[in-house]
């Protein structure tokens, strides 16, 4: 169970009744400092629902051959995970830390006894599936750009989930090997493309970090990708 601090933070996907309200902020776990494992084994992505308090992950989906097929980003105030068998032999997500998450987290086997109590909660789970829709769908539509449209696109969407004062050039803390893993584009590619934009000024790379030295030229080179569904440039 969480305190009232806490619960005042969670914006509801739905409107719900006061009793399963309450009855979910019973279950409801603060997690925070999560381990390599708990990110690798996805426990957190495929075993309950979480809120982000604080933090940005990227959530991506794979083939069970191991190859990322689509990727979305996720920060403060948005809703992740998978209502499903704790026993389920496919787990298709895998989590990318991008910066230390702070969660409430609402486990399976904890939902399954409420849903079992009460319907109501279902209608919770049908509303949840809507709010990441967009981002999924751009993020398919993605998929069949090119390297460096993926890798630009990328790099704003997690601009758009990160904090940053007017005026500052936006410093994202994500290794080229990670933007592989989450892309699914071989690291060689990345660091072909990343030297690229760099040489262009259109980022800058430090230790530790990419730093999104012109965000508006960036955003320029995605003017002739359909950004119909979801275009991040309007979120930074």
């Amino acid at each position: 169970m969480i305190d009232s601090a806490l619960s005042n933070k969670l914006h509801w996907t739905t409107q719900l009744s006061p009793d399963l309200t309450h009855k979910l902020l019973d279950i409801a776990q603060l997690r925070s400092k999560l381990t390599a494992s708990e990110l690798d084994d996805s426990s957190i992505a495929h075993q309950g629902i979480s809120f982000i308090l604080e933090g940005t992950v990227t959530i991506c989906l794979q083939t069970p051959n191991l190859k990322t097929v689509n990727n979305i980003v996720m920060g403060q105030g948005d809703w992740f995970g998978n209502y499903a068998s704790e026993d389920a032999s496919y787990t298709p997500f895998f989590l990318t830390e991008i910066k230390p998450l702070r969660l409430i987290h609402f486990k399976n086997s904890h939902l399954q006894r409420l849903a079992e109590e009460n319907i109501e909660s279902y209608k919770w789970f049908h509303s949840l599936s809507f709010k990441a829709k967009a981002k999924w769908l751009q993020s398919q539509l993605m998929m069949s750009e090119n390297i460096r449209s993926r890798i630009v696109y990328l790099l704003i969407e997690l601009a758009a989930h990160i904090p940053f004062i007017a005026g500052q050039i936006p410093k994202l803390s994500v290794s080229q090997q990670q933007i592989s893993q989450i892309t699914g584009i071989a690291r060689q590619r990345v660091n072909e493309t990343i030297k690229q934009l760099e040489k262009e000024k259109l980022v800058h790379l430090e230790r530790g970090g990419i730093y999104l030295t012109d965000l508006t030229g960036l955003g320029n080179t995605l003017n002739n990708v359909d950004l119909s569904i979801r275009d991040p440039r309007e979120l930074v």
